[in-house]
């Protein structure tokens, strides 16, 4: 149940950071914008890696690298994905990542999920692929015949935090051996991605020759409250994250996260008065039917 309690919590906190990343996205490059969610727990982080780079085993750190790698494709995906002319077929694709978590989780990484669990991944699925920007309107066979670089992009993206979400596992698994709880492991693989991440951004900027401008954009008086923001709500949902992929089973976390877009699209009705299809209240449905049905099975 803790785990379930973990993956709500991020998803709340994801969708407000995602609110305030919007804010920056105006005025600042998408890859700027991702890198002001790690720079903030920087301290911590170094900390974090100085205080455990002892017990930290080979295996441990490839884990880390892994994850902190494929967050940043999954990212780099995801936003050639949302600028592409085929958006709809792109998202529609990206959203079955929870599909290819099942997929990647039984043939690869040996995960066990019952057959209630798989019915409930399906519609958790369906519902999020009615809820994305595709327009059924267009016909479904527009829907197959624009297979691709969107829908590629989208499928990649997916795959990357697929992978990703295994290996922040298998990393926590590694010191949970050595005495820590699950949460305490789940903050330390944390610290050590966020660590790997920001030196990758370092080196992408430093190649762009853009690393002070940016790093000054991010500073400035009129960034400097959403970016603080940004640092924080990232920092706290990512614990939430990690500690639900440490403790759960990383297939039903992700189904389960699927609350995300839930809680969105809510947040865009209430909040900014934004109206929405009858399909994508399908959808919501389809999605909320399956992540009742983990968290009443599971």
């Amino acid at each position: 149940m803790t785990w379930i309690i973990f993956t709500i919590a991020a998803t709340i906190l994801q969708t407000f950071r995602n609110l305030e990343q919007k804010i920056l996205n105006k005025k600042l490059d998408a890859l700027t914008v991702s890198w002001s969610r790690f720079i903030l727990p920087l301290p911590l982080a170094i900390f974090g890696v100085f205080y455990t780079h002892s017990e930290a085993s080979i295996w441990f750190i490839f884990h880390c690298l892994v994850a902190a790698l494929f967050q940043i494709g999954g990212n780099f995906f995801l936003l050639r994905t949302i600028h592409s002319k085929n958006f709809g077929v792109g998202i529609a694709f990206y959203k079955t990542e929870v599909l290819q978590s099942l997929l990647f989780g039984i043939i690869f990484f040996g995960q066990q999920v019952s057959m209630i669990g798989v019915v409930a991944i399906i519609f958790t699925t369906i519902g999020m692929i009615l809820m994305s920007n595709f327009s059924f309107n267009s016909g479904v066979k527009n829907f197959f015949n624009s297979i691709d670089k969107t829908a590629l992009f989208g499928a990649l993206s997916g795959s990357c935090f697929s992978v990703s979400s295994f290996s922040i596992k298998f990393a926590s698994e590694q010191f949970t051996p050595l005495g820590y709880s699950y949460f305490a492991a789940a903050v330390i693989v944390l610290l050590w991605v966020i660590l790997l991440q920001n030196f990758i951004f370092v080196a992408i900027k430093s190649l762009q020759s853009r690393l002070v401008h940016d790093l000054k954009s991010l500073f400035r008086a009129e960034n400097k409250m959403s970016f603080v923001k940004t640092g924080c709500l990232s920092f706290a949902g990512s614990i939430c994250w990690f500690s639900a992929y440490a403790i759960g089973n990383v297939i039903y976390v992700k189904a389960v996260g699927q609350l995300e877009l839930v809680i969105a699209v809510a947040v865009s009705y209430l909040h900014l008065k934004e109206k929405h299809r009858i399909i994508e209240l399908v959808g919501i449905v389809f999605t909320s039917v399956g992540i009742l049905t983990l968290i009443l099975f599971h």
